[in-house]
C-alpha cells in the first residue's frame, strides 16, 4: 500500500492534495472498522454473536452460541445452536456433550443420557460425560451402572479428586 502511494505520488505530483486526503479517508475508514471489531472482542459473548454474522456455517460458532444461550437461561435457543453445530459436523463430540448439558437443565433425563452416550461414541475420552452419565445414574439409584461410567471417567482422568471422593462414597461398597 505505502509503495502504490509513493509511486501514485510521484506520478501526479500536481494532484498531491487529493492523495492526501484520499489516504486521510481510507485510515479513518479502516480507524472505525478497528474500533467496531474491537467491540466485538469485548467478551466472549459479543465475540460469538458477531461471529455469527460472518461464520454462519461455523459448527464451532454454533456449539459456543448454544453455550452463550443457555448461560442467560435461553435453553431452547441453546438446544437449537446445538444441533445446528451437530448437523454441520455430525462427529462433534463437544456439541452432544454440551446438548446432554442442556437436556439436563431441562430435567430431560433421556435425552441427556442419549446424547452423554453419542458423545462418547465418538470422543471415547470425553471423561466429563462419563462423569455426568455417573451422576445421573447415581441420581437415579442404578449404583452399578453410575461406579462403571465414574471409574471410566477416572481411568481417563486419574488425578480428578472429585471423581476419587464420589467412588469412596457407601453406595458404592457392594
Amino acid at each position: 500500500f505505502v509503495l502504490l502511494w509513493q509511486i501514485l505520488n510521484e506520478k501526479f505530483y500536481e494532484t498531491k492534495k487529493m492523495y492526501w486526503l484520499v489516504g486521510i479517508l481510507i485510515i479513518l475508514a479502516l480507524g472505525a472498522r478497528t474500533i467496531t471489531r474491537n467491540n466485538d472482542w469485548k467478551n466472549q459473548d459479543t465475540l460469538w454473536l458477531a461471529t455469527a454474522k460472518t461464520s454462519p456455517n461455523s459448527p464451532q460458532n454454533h456449539n459456543n452460541l448454544g453455550d452463550y444461550y443457555g448461560r442467560h437461561g435461553n435453553t431452547d435457543m441453546a438446544i437449537s445452536e446445538f444441533k445446528k453445530a451437530i448437523e454441520l459436523k455430525p462427529n462433534y463430540a463437544d456439541a452432544y456433550h454440551n446438548l446432554a448439558n442442556t437436556y439436563m437443565d431441562k430435567k430431560d433425563v433421556e435425552n441427556a443420557i442419549k446424547n452423554y452416550e453419542k458423545a462418547i461414541e465418538i470422543n471415547p475420552n470425553l471423561w466429563q460425560s462419563y462423569q455426568n452419565l455417573g451422576a445421573i445414574y447415581f441420581n437415579l439409584r442404578n449404583f452399578a451402572k453410575a461406579k462403571e461410567y465414574l471409574e471410566a471417567a477416572l481411568k481417563i482422568n486419574p488425578n480428578n479428586e472429585s471423581l476419587k471422593k464420589a467412588l469412596d462414597s457407601p453406595e458404592f461398597t457392594f
